[in-house]
């Protein structure tokens, strides 16, 4: 257990940028961690119906008093305080839009037990990846056609008898998505409508057969992995 958990049962507040306690105890761990899942609330950005993105830069200022004291838990007060922000993002299906990044600096206007939390997030190039999701499998496209099918054949085969060989295909030109059927038996939904050819707009539902895809366009760091 870390020292953040020995904490979490103590605390009794909500930390919402620079505050002051009453009796001006000790700033603990565990109100530096609050105060940064505070921002990352406050600051969440809804892109898409998956994807929300939340600052991945915070800078936390705190007392002369304070800071000495907690730097000497080390590399760990870091540690720490990274895994509460990400376990915070898993929770709440946040996405950082870069690496996370948590400086701790000294403010000399603050007294004992405040701190001040800023947040941002770091303008960086990123590309777009389409993917199909399918049974909690992500294929991502990685060509300018791509078919969808029962038969070996296909680049993305399901193991489904209503669909047929060669079902549809995905089409992206490293902006735009767009659907065509193939002549299927059974024919292709997108959003509920039958359609034989059409755009492909990020997150739609497509019904083929007896499957159901959903298409998701997904932002990467350029050279991230």
């Amino acid at each position: 257990m870390g020292f953040l958990d020995r904490f979490e049962k103590n605390l009794e507040r909500l930390v919402n940028g620079a505050f002051s306690k009453t009796f001006k105890s000790e700033l603990q761990p565990l109100e530096i961690a609050s105060a940064i899942k505070n921002q990352m609330d406050s600051h969440a950005s809804v892109v898409s119906r998956e994807r929300i993105l939340v600052p991945n830069h915070f800078k936390v200022s705190l007392s002369s008093a304070d800071f000495t004291r907690l730097r000497s838990l080390g590399a760990r007060l870091i540690e720490e305080l990274n895994d509460a922000a990400k376990r915070h993002a898993t929770k709440q299906k946040y996405q950082f839009g870069s690496a996370l990044k948590i400086d701790i600096a000294v403010d000399a206007n603050l007294a004992v037990g405040q701190l001040n939390v800023v947040s941002s997030t770091e303008k960086i190039e990123v590309e777009w990846t389409p993917a199909l999701e399918i049974d909690g499998q992500r294929y991502i496209i990685a060509k300018e056609r791509t078919t969808v099918g029962r038969d070996a054949s296909a680049d993305i085969a399901i193991n489904d008898t209503r669909l047929s060989r060669t079902h549809f295909e995905i089409l992206w030109d490293g902006q735009n998505a767009g659907l065509r059927d193939l002549g299927s038996t059974n024919g292709t939904k997108v959003g509920g409508k039958a359609v034989t050819e059409t755009a492909l707009p990020a997150d739609s539902v497509i019904t083929a057969g007896q499957s159901q895809f959903s298409f998701r366009v997904i932002a990467k760091a350029v050279g991230s992995e």
